[in-house]
């Protein structure tokens, strides 16, 4: 399967996804221009970050773009600890139950119509490597909606929360438009359009403060657990005795609230800890601590795009946008580890945003650059 690993590492296969999600993302923004829009802002990065994903991965026939199947999908996720657990879902859990069966419909008739052959290498090796063991194409869309589970169901909270750290600190807000700002170029559309660009690739060497706020959100909203195969006796601070053949569950969430690791600001959201010098004795006892996509053997093969992506997401956001919480407020909205397969929470309450263009920026655009190599 290391064939697999190997389509989403920097390089030309995940280049061709990062690609089509700039494209995608440039169209979601360039949406709200120009007026003010309301939204729910969950629900907004489900359906725009999800299409830029999913077409990234999918290519043109991509099964999201069919709004049953989409909300199928999330329907599906919302639902999935119940699924785990109940006997006769049809009756104890109809929406999952319906909208698992409504994702896996559109996924098998994506692989029965060929459709991955024009999407990314990634979803054709995988197809290839289970069309080699002879699964029919609903085994195959079945397997791929989970999959699905690992492209999105972390990432769109994670750029939810995102945008709530930020808005509702000013100095924050401010301090990001000033860094990316350094790095966008200001040309003109072919229609003569004010328009700033902005290169992924000088947002992951330029924008630390940037990559730092992602890295916050991580470390206060994580929920996922790592697990551990003891493969002999060991005693851990002279107290813990872990026995060989046991198994050990890492809950991030302890690790990433520990002041032992963070200091006495733990409980604070405050990016610059992540800016703090790499050599010094807090810096690394905090990177062994941080452990949002993982570690080991089950690190994340597909961090390198969901960085990207949510990095991009971002920049794009706080460039373009002003926005105010309808409630008058940026109260917090709480927040929920909602499934057995989430690693960072969903918030409790829906949080709605009045998003209008950026001041003194009204008629400009932002767009990240879709040639941009990884």
């Amino acid at each position: 399967m290391k064939d697999i690993h190997v389509t989403l590492a920097p390089g030309p296969h995940l280049e061709a996804i990062t690609t089509q999600v700039a494209h995608d993302l440039n169209g979601s923004i360039r949406k709200l221009h120009g007026k003010t829009t309301r939204i729910n802002l969950l629900q907004w990065f489900r359906h725009e970050f999800g299409l830029s994903s999913t077409n990234g991965i999918y290519g043109p026939e991509n099964p999201f773009k069919d709004p049953k199947v989409e909300a199928g999908f999330w329907a599906f996720d919302d639902n999935i600890s119940d699924l785990l657990i109940t006997p006769k879902a049809s009756f104890t859990c109809p929406s999952g139950d319906r909208g698992r069966a409504d994702a896996w419909k559109g996924f098998a008739e994506y692989f029965a119509n060929n459709g991955h052959e024009k999407g990314s290498e990634l979803v054709k090796i995988r197809h290839k490597h289970a069309a080699e063991r002879c699964l029919s194409d609903l085994d195959i869309g079945k397997l791929e909606v989970t999959m699905i589970i690992g492209i999105l169901t972390n990432t769109v909270p994670t750029i939810f929360w995102a945008v709530y750290y930020v808005y509702r600190d000013a100095t924050l807000l401010q301090d990001l438009r000033e860094e990316i700002s350094k790095i966008a170029i200001k040309t003109a559309s072919e229609e003569g359009e004010p328009t700033w660009t902005i290169k992924n690739v000088d947002l992951k060497s330029q924008a630390q403060l940037l990559a730092a706020t992602i890295d916050e959100t991580f470390r206060h909203r994580t929920c996922g657990i790592s697990s551990r195969y003891v493969t002999e006796d060991v005693t851990l601070k002279g107290q813990y005795l872990l026995k060989k053949g046991t198994i050990m569950e890492l809950p991030n969430n302890a690790l990433h609230s520990n002041p032992e690791y963070w200091g006495a600001s733990v409980d604070e959201f405050n990016p610059r800890r992540f800016l703090a010098n790499p050599r010094s004795a807090e810096a690394k006892a905090a990177r062994g601590a941080f452990r949002p996509f993982g570690g080991g053997a089950s690190l994340c093969a597909g961090r390198h795009q969901a960085m990207s992506q949510m990095l991009g997401a971002l920049a794009l956001f706080i460039m373009s946008s002003d926005c105010d919480p309808v409630s008058g407020s940026w109260n917090f909205p709480g927040a929920h580890g909602h499934t057995i397969a989430a690693a960072v929470d969903l918030p409790s309450t829906d949080l709605w945003l009045n998003v209008k263009p950026r001041k003194n920026f009204e008629s400009d655009y932002w767009r990240l650059d879709p040639t941009a190599k990884e």
